[in-house]
């Protein structure tokens, strides 16, 4: 094999490429949908939307009406088919929509929208298999489908709650069990956590930074993968994230150890993300890292990210009235006055607003 046939693009990039040129597909959104493979298509348009070649839009929300595209005909049962299309396009993609309009979707939210679709389809199988159709079914159904197993099946919930709105289903009990967060770490392993984002580096400033988000700001990492570098303040020698109102100050050794991840962020320097803003850039153009992916790097590390953001915010809330957290650290008032509650905070008579008058 000669050095012209490495750089050759593969077979599947040539033909979607020529059929572009040659105007056999059109360059728009919905052209792009109709080639193939997938994820091929998704690094082009992520690229023509980049160099402004196409209107910007959603590239999640593509992305699922894509596989939805090519789910639904897949479905044997016909009425099953009917009804799952309904359910896509007056629940999934309406919430979908309204969620776009607010900002980029996640990997996270299609994730969801993924899994309802997969779970209304086993909710109408197991219905099929009990001899009876969405209209004829009973609280006994709903009961054993749970039972089964609760929290794997939780997301049938929507598609219960919409079908019986639409006069799909009768009125049914939808079962609901408590999936709070599991128990967080203790104080002092969260603080050996952060000591290792100081010390440990053979870690990647990256991973570290992330485990900082998580451990002392009690960030999710849907959060935190869109903070963009406009987000780190470095004001008067003093360095703040902006993860609410007003920024939060980010102390020593932490400050130092952001200051210089923003000299070194990895997915800068290839074609696709010249000028990426992302805090976390991604490898995709104009995107930055999702969720999933920085979630495998700080478990395969051993940092804890779920229980050590419940025990970053139990601790905070002890620390500080559980409104100025909140809106220090972008959290909904009622979520951090039931943590304050829950760990023993002497804070909940405390009256929110300016008290400078």
């Amino acid at each position: 094999m000669g050095r012209d046939d490495l750089d050759r693009p593969p077979p599947h990039v040539q033909r979607n490429l020529r059929a572009l040129a040659h105007g056999e597909v059109p360059l728009t959104h919905d052209g792009l949908s109709r080639l193939t493979p997938w994820r091929s298509v998704a690094y082009l348009r992520d690229l023509l939307m980049q160099t402004g070649v196409l209107p910007p839009a959603d590239r999640q929300l593509l992305l699922f009406q894509r596989w939805l595209a090519e789910k639904l005909p897949a479905v044997g049962d016909t009425d099953h088919r009917r009804l799952l299309g309904l359910f896509a396009a007056w629940h999934i993609q309406r919430r979908l929509r309204t969620l776009a309009g607010r900002g980029p979707l996640t990997s996270d939210q299609i994730r969801q929208a993924r899994d309802e679709i997969r779970l209304a389809t086993s909710f109408l199988n197991h219905l099929a298999q009990r001899g009876r159709g969405l209209a004829a079914c009973t609280q006994a159904d709903v009961d054993t489908w749970y039972a089964g197993g609760y929290t794997a099946r939780r997301l049938t919930h929507a598609f219960l709650r919409w079908a019986m709105r639409a006069k799909h289903a009768p009125a049914l009990v939808v079962p609901h069990r408590s999936t709070s967060n599991p128990a967080p770490i203790a104080q002092h392993q969260r603080l050996a956590l952060l000591r290792q984002t100081v010390n440990r580096e053979d870690v990647p400033s990256r991973d570290r930074v992330a485990a900082v988000l998580v451990l002392l700001y009690a960030q999710p990492l849907t959060r935190i993968v869109r903070l963009t570098t406009n987000d780190i303040l470095h004001e008067d020698g003093e360095v703040l994230v902006r993860l609410g109102d007003p920024p939060s100050p980010v102390p020593e050794p932490f400050a130092g150890l952001m200051l210089t991840y923003l000299n070194e962020r990895p997915n800068t320097m290839t074609a696709t993300n010249p000028a990426a803003r992302w805090l976390f850039p991604g490898r995709r153009a104009g995107q930055p890292m999702t969720s999933k992916t920085l979630e495998l790097r700080l478990r395969r590390l051993g940092f804890p990210t779920q229980r050590g953001r419940t025990a970053a915010i139990r601790h905070l809330v002890l620390q500080a009235p559980a409104p100025v957290i909140a809106r220090m650290l972008g959290y909904h008032d009622d979520t951090t006055a039931q943590l304050a509650a829950e760990a023993g905070g002497t804070w909940q008579h405390y009256a929110p607003g300016d008290h400078t008058r």
